[in-house]
């Protein structure tokens, strides 16, 4: 019998304010229900216009908003990463399909724009091209633009765009006022802000911004939880918008000066963290980051390997396994988030997240670059998170290992040594079998190093629905088009 470690949904809180209590300066708001803030809470997805998940068409742009509106998303941030480019028009001729896509959807989608280019020709263009395109995400009587950087930080000898005088001058004298909410850079660049880091942003550029984007990615959940609290509490106090973001899992796949460092996101477990912060510290909207950022592993729609082998050759090598479980969890927090109530549990759901091989095994591609770079507690297990009904017992198959662990109702997160070969999950309960799903087999050798996680859900029969099982195949939702998902 292996031992698993296993953390009920009250636990999480405790462990946090432990972490805060310690490591940090600036503690992090309790982790409990807190009434909803002023105006609407919007959450978004940030979507890589250099991907094509589906296809570059108005068909694959619209599966794409569709699967994006099931999870009680709101809008894509366009982020956008040149503009009149003669080598990268497919920036322009996505963000027209996509545009098309939505519009052709009638279902009041929003789509605003993030840019990474500095021609400020270029972004005024831009937003003059989509102003007013049914779609187009406005706020406040602007239209809602944000940045990557671009700012002006002194600690790094860095001098940013005259926002101002050569953007947002320029556009409200021709009729076309923006409301500003970019990424900007901290002092030193950090890739986690403080509280501090926030004040200094607002000092400097509070002049000309409408709020500020909390764009994370590389760092742990714990330290995101905090982020958002430190921001949350710099923004609101100022008066300005906060968009805070939630990240599922970071491994930079394409950064062999950084040695591909990983970090570690503890599966179900670290999603819940992220999304406790932003319940208790109510950010105005939230974006997701990524949507569908394939290099860096934070991606979280659920295109298959199998769709992004057929549309995007280039990501074939190492797989990227589906993310959807990530997603799938996050729903019934992105209910709880928009309408301030906690969604019952009225249907057994399980979630799995893990990685496809062991930490320390060795790729026999001898041309394959080594991670060498990990940030957090790197185990070689699978996390699970179960939604429960009540009380039940989970099995997990692993390697033909067998681990059975009795749970309670309500939110719970197991985590099970792996072995190589295949993975499966059984829930039972009084001896009946209530929902089996498995995912991708661990392998004991590889070619390629992949620490893209696999992940995958499952739901038992909803209460008095009448609705069939469904579950996931080697990372492949299987769930009926008529399956009610836990937070609708």
């Amino acid at each position: 019998m292996v031992q698993n470690l296993l953390l009920g949904n009250d636990m999480l809180p405790l462990l946090l304010n432990i972490f805060f209590a310690s490591c940090c300066g600036f503690l992090l708001a309790t982790l409990a229900p807190s009434a909803q803030a002023s105006g609407p809470h919007y959450v978004f997805a940030h979507y890589m216009v250099c991907y094509n998940d589906y296809g570059q068409s108005v068909a694959g742009y619209e599966r794409e908003i569709q699967q994006a509106q099931a999870a009680g998303i709101d809008g894509f941030v366009l982020d956008i990463g040149t503009w009149n480019d003669t080598n990268y028009l497919y920036y322009n001729q996505r963000v027209e399909l996509i545009y098309q896509a939505a519009e052709l959807l009638h279902n009041g989608f929003k789509l605003s724009l993030f840019v990474e280019f500095s021609n400020t020709t270029n972004i005024i263009n831009l937003v003059e091209t989509y102003a007013h395109r049914t779609n187009t995400f406005w706020y406040n009587g602007g239209i809602v633009l944000s940045s990557w950087g671009m700012n002006t930080v002194p600690t790094m000898g860095w001098t940013g765009l005259d926002w101002t005088n050569q953007v947002l001058n320029p556009l409200q004298t021709a009729g076309y006022p923006v409301f500003f909410i970019p990424h900007f850079w901290p002092p030193y660049a950090h890739e986690v802000p403080t509280y501090s880091d926030a004040e200094t942003l607002l000092s400097q550029d509070g002049s000309f911004i409408q709020g500020l984007f909390l764009f994370l990615a590389s760092g742990l959940p714990a330290e995101f939880a905090q982020s958002v609290s430190n921001y949350a509490s710099a923004l609101h106090g100022a008066g300005k918008t906060f968009m805070a973001s939630f990240t599922p899992n970071y491994w930079g796949n394409a950064q062999p000066s950084n040695g591909r460092w990983y970090f570690e996101s503890d599966g179900g477990e670290g999603t819940i963290i992220e999304w406790q912060s932003i319940i208790a510290n109510q950010p105005d909207w939230v974006n997701l980051v990524t949507w569908n950022d394939f290099n860096e592993s934070t991606y979280i729609c659920p295109a298959t390997n199998t769709d992004l082998e057929y549309y995007e050759g280039g990501l074939a090598t190492p797989r990227r396994y589906c993310h959807a479980g990530y997603l799938e969890l996050s729903k019934h927090y992105i209910a709880w988030y928009k309408t301030g109530q906690e969604p019952p549990i009225n249907q057994d759901a399980l979630f799995y997240f893990y990685r496809t091989h062991p930490k320390n095994a060795v790729a026999s591609a001898t041309n394959d670059v080594p991670v060498t770079t990990f940030i957090g507690d790197i185990q070689d297990v699978i996390y699970n998170t179960l939604f429960l009904t009540a009380p039940a017992q989970l099995v997990v198959s692993s390697g033909g290992n067998l681990s059975t662990n009795t749970l309670a109702a309500g939110i719970q997160s197991v985590r099970t040594p792996f072995i190589p070969g295949a993975q499966s999950f059984t829930l039972f309960r009084n001896g009946t079998n209530v929902l089996s799903t498995q995912g991708p087999p661990i392998l004991s050798q590889i070619t390629n190093y992949d620490f893209f996680p696999a992940s995958g859900f499952a739901y038992s029969q909803a209460i008095g629905s009448g609705l069939t099982n469904s579950g996931t195949t080697n990372g492949v939702p299987l769930a009926p088009s008529n399956l009610r998902i836990l937070t609708n």
